[in-house]
């Protein structure tokens, strides 16, 4: 097959699949706004319901009251009920669309009419001066009679309506648990055909081009008399062509980034309503339990496919900044070894690890230190025999270096395989086995190192295990200052009391998303969630409501998050208001040009449930501490 011919039929599979994914998701998003504005109908409907049967006691005890005292200012309840009861009444009925429903208003049509007569009636008693024929209409028991029976139909109605309710829900529940699999595996697909697309242009183009430069490098030379002319034309076609290479990194970059968006969005629905349904209560069933386990773990490997290809491309272009300190090299492998003991628990292979009286010092970024290490530590559990063993150790091969070794007992690896390590995407023949892997992880692991002024290497022999090691400076330990040592501890907060529900903002154009954030808010007794599905109707409830917070999308129709954000930071009312921002833009400049713009936060999708409500508490705290602030003048 030529070349070109493989890139178009790559092409054509990543916009098949593209399609489809577009498609799926596409359905599945509008079956849901259906559910969501079926359910937001129902519960317009319930409110008109409860409204409705609030005002005519309202204007009962209105009735009463101007009864017994003959204070015509009882009556105001009365007179707006009497002015807009049955209007309302048939406005509910016109809401209504169940059959069953609709007849219990029908029932309570007349009711209306006789229990609004009755009240007229005995107050026209009352203004006459009949005290006692008005209370005597009263003590007659009609009046009540009429009201129970409202109520009866009144609550045929409502236990009607909450029953669609709930049906909307479960249907919800049901599809989406059907898509979240066909969802995660068509993604994934198009995540790699996508990569390899790339990587196929990439390396065409460069033996395109390494051909090219021989064959003219070659007639060059036979024209001796046209050297330094050629030279100079081709100084300038290379120059141009270090340009167009440059583009094409940042076009490659700034696909991936696209294609994170589009992927974190449909993973943020799967997920989210994944983690609602594990902790959903009352509990889901033990099979129930059992696929959203499956769900879960196909979208967080996913999503960790996303960040590992992410990554790599921001190491590729130079975007990917560093914070080097010194790092104790002991605490680091502990931080890791709670992270990978249970992975190797259950393939019984026991992990030495140093004893942490030994406290060398490395100059490194202590997150990119974590992550090589980690590395490192589960391919060696991955690729080890079951009740196998690994090991950890430190040493000084140099003046000031450390070298740090993982040795396993696995199979070992030939010369031949040594050879093709920290290759992006090649797993050694391994792509069919048992564990999971992209290929990207040694290649992530050698390119951190290499930043972090390091070396990364191997030594290994087929039936001898393997040992990987890496080398970085060592640095001193960091002095602790007598003042940063006596900080005080943060006071706990103390008991709480009844209060007054608190307001949250949400501004997300996307319905899986919000109804998602609805399901979490609704697990707060102590919040109540205001949402707008655009910018400009979010700036008119916020300066409208003045929320305590404020919980902002970036990719909104019209208005962005970010210039959202500065618009309310411009008025004297909203300009305190805490802002955190939820959004599928996770590369690490989205992050930082979101913290920068003016946001407490920046949470990427798809959301972690507890790391939301950690983040939404400590602006709930921060909005606290402002309003309680002193004001200036």
């Amino acid at each position: 097959m030529k070349p070109s011919l493989k890139i178009t039929v790559l092409l054509s599979v990543v916009t098949l699949l593209v399609a489809l994914v577009t498609g799926m998701s596409f359905w599945s998003f509008s079956k849901t706004e259906d559910t969501a504005a079926a359910r937001k109908h129902i519960s317009i409907i319930l409110a008109s319901a409860n409204h409705l049967m609030s005002a005519l006691k309202d204007a009962e005890t209105g009735q009463r009251g101007y009864l017994l005292t003959g204070d015509l200012a009882f009556l105001e309840p009365y007179l707006a009920v009497r002015e807009s009861l049955v209007g309302d009444l048939k406005v509910l009925h016109e809401l209504t669309g169940i059959t069953a429903a609709r007849r219990h208003l029908d029932v309570m049509a007349p009711l209306v009419d006789t229990k609004l007569t009755e009240m007229a009636k005995s107050i026209e008693l009352r203004r006459q001066g009949d005290l006692p024929g008005a209370i005597a209409m009263v003590s007659s028991g009609q009046g009540k009679t009429l009201m129970d029976a409202l109520r009866v139909e009144m609550t045929g109605f409502i236990a009607i309506e909450e029953a669609a309710r709930v049906q909307y829900d479960n249907d919800f529940q049901a599809s989406l648990r059907l898509l979240f699999g066909v969802i995660v595996a068509a993604s994934l697909l198009t995540l790699l055909f996508v990569v390899a697309l790339v990587t196929l242009i990439y390396r065409e183009s460069r033996a395109q081009l390494t051909s090219q430069l021989h064959a003219e490098t070659r007639h060059l030379l036979d024209n001796q008399e046209t050297i330094s002319l050629a030279l100079s034309s081709k100084n300038a076609e290379l120059t141009e062509a270090m340009v167009v290479a440059a583009k094409a990194s940042l076009a490659k970059s700034d696909f991936l980034s696209g294609m994170s968006h589009e992927l974190r969005s449909p993973l943020n629905a799967i997920l989210g309503f994944a983690q609602l349904l594990e902790s959903d209560s009352p509990p889901i069933t033990p099979d129930q339990k059992s696929s959203v386990d499956q769900i879960l773990h196909a979208g967080w490997y996913l999503l960790e496919l996303i960040n590992e290809i992410l990554d790599l491309a921001a190491v590729e272009s130079g975007q990917l900044a560093l914070s080097s300190e010194p790092v104790s090299l002991a605490e680091a492998v502990h931080e890791c070894r709670k992270m990978i003991e249970p992975l190797a628990h259950k393939r019984g292979i026991s992990v030495g690890f140093p004893a942490m009286d030994q406290q060398p010092f490395v100059h490194a970024d202590r997150t990119r230190l974590k992550q090589v290490l980690i590395n490192l530590l589960s391919n060696a559990i991955k690729y080890n025999h079951d009740q196998g063993w690994v090991d950890v150790s430190f040493a000084s091969v140099a003046p000031a270096r450390i070298r740090v070794s993982v040795k396993d007992s696995g199979p070992g690896l030939s010369a031949d395989q040594i050879a093709q390590l920290f290759q992006p995407f090649n797993r050694l023949g391994q792509e069919g086995g048992a564990e999971q892997g992209t290929g990207i992880g040694l290649v992530m692991s050698k390119r951190l190192v290499e930043l972090m002024g390091g070396v990364i290497g191997v030594d290994s022999q087929p039936g001898s295990g393997s040992t990987f090691w890496f080398e970085l400076d060592e640095d001193e330990a960091p002095h602790i200052t007598l003042a940063a040592a006596l900080l005080p501890l943060r006071a706990d907060a103390g008991p709480t009391v009844d209060k007054p529900r608190i307001t949250v903002l949400y501004v997300e154009d996307n319905p899986a998303n919000l109804a998602l954030v609805e399901r979490l808010i609704e697990r707060r007794p102590d919040l109540q969630l205001l949402t707008a599905p655009d910018a400009r109707l979010g700036i008119k409830l916020a300066l409208e409501h003045l929320p305590a917070v404020i919980l902002m999308d970036i990719n909104l129709p019209g208005i962005s998050g970010i210039q959202a954000l500065k618009i309310l930071r411009g008025y004297p009312l909203t300009a305190d208001i805490p802002m955190l921002a939820i959004s599928a833009n996770a590369m690490p400049s989205d992050i930082r040009r979101g913290m920068d713009a003016g946001f407490v936060g920046y949470l990427t999708k798809p959301i972690r449930v507890v790391e939301f409500m950690d983040a939404l508490d400590k602006a709930l705290a921060l909005s606290r501490g402002l309003a309680l602030a002193p004001q200036a003048g």
